[in-house]
């Protein structure tokens, strides 16, 4: 009597597991049971704890689209920093639960990660997004195209200041961005037909003594020594943002800033913010369910897509909160 109640209290305790545990270790919601079970297809999208506002936006592009394919998709972000490790960890998990492909961000200088496998041992597809790993049999590459983000980021600059003036570039370490180069080369080439613009470059690496203090950058702010700022990080906007709210120059000192999420938006809605240029993570979701099942059906997509920048100001932003408020 007593190996039968043994038994059946293990078989309770590995039901339990599988049913609750497993989802809950993955961050799996609730939406995705109710959902499986109607539809023939299954899209996983993944990625490390740093590309969680990021792959959030592809979540929403690609749910949105997800009817079109009879398909559930479902968002893994690792909560912990740890690279590939993590990723690792989301790769096994997308092994055991056999999606018909995956959606991620590996990092550029990953080498040591073991690609998801079927039932059948074979590869899941994988569309990656952001860094380009040549290392990884991805089936599409959807990322930036920043020849053309340096020539964006040159138009707007050359359309604030009216074609003279005084802008300061808040600079990366180009150690941090292998693309940054191909964006400088291509942001001052344009820049350099309008001989009345006097660019200033600013290093924000604060690890370094060369890197620019933030006493610095309020003198400057205050003195109005710079009619504009432009930042290429998420970071740095926000850092810039901050100052100029602080010192209550919000449309006095123009700010071109680049990222995306909710910090950024409260600033731009302010006025602290000029002009906020990002990637379409939405539309890159839309695009990257296209190529995947344009695979799973012909089996051949698209190697590589640039994804679209779009441009974002105070007022377009209080316009799409409103469209959004009415629906």
């Amino acid at each position: 009597m007593s190996v039968a109640i043994l038994l059946i209290l293990m078989l309770t305790l590995s039901c339990f597991y599988i049913v609750h545990l497993i989802p809950l270790f993955t961050g799996q919601n609730d939406d995705y049971h109710v959902n499986a079970k109607s539809c023939k297809h299954h899209v996983l999208i993944v990625g490390g704890a740093e590309d969680d506002a990021f792959l959030s936006k592809i979540y929403d592009g690609a749910q949105a689209v997800s009817g079109l394919y009879d398909c559930v998709v479902e968002l893994h972000v690792s909560k912990t920093y740890s690279d590939d490790k993590t990723l690792q960890k989301l790769f096994d998990y997308a092994s055991f639960t056999n999606p018909d492909g995956i959606i991620t961000c590996i990092p550029e200088d990953s080498t040591t990660l073991n690609l998801p496998v079927n039932r059948n041992g074979k590869e899941i597809p994988l569309i990656t997004l952001a860094q380009y790993n040549p290392n990884v049999p991805q089936v599409a590459y959807i990322g930036t195209n920043y020849s053309e983000l340096g020539r964006k980021i040159a138009m707007e600059s050359i359309s604030y200041l009216s074609g003279s003036g005084n802008l300061a570039i808040l600079s990366i370490p180009e150690e941090r961005s292998p693309n940054y180069s191909t964006l400088m080369n291509s942001l001052t080439n344009t820049l350099a037909g309008h001989e009345n613009i006097h660019i200033t470059m600013l290093d924000t690496d604060s690890s370094e003594a060369t890197g620019i203090s933030t006493e610095s950058l309020k003198r400057m702010i205050l003195s109005g020594a710079v009619n504009l700022f432009v930042c290429l990080t998420t970071e740095d906007t926000i850092r810039l943002a901050q100052l100029i709210t602080e010192l209550h120059k919000e449309g006095k000192t123009g700010i071109i800033g680049f990222g995306q999420g909710e910090v950024l938006d409260t600033y731009l809605k302010k006025g602290a913010i000029t002009e906020l240029l990002s990637i379409d993570s939405e539309k890159i979701g839309r695009t990257a369910m296209k190529e995947l099942f344009d695979y799973i059906r012909d089996g051949y997509a698209n190697n590589y897509i640039a994804a679209d920048v779009s441009i974002s100001r105070p007022d377009t932003l209080k316009n799409k909160t409103s469209r959004s408020t009415e629906k």
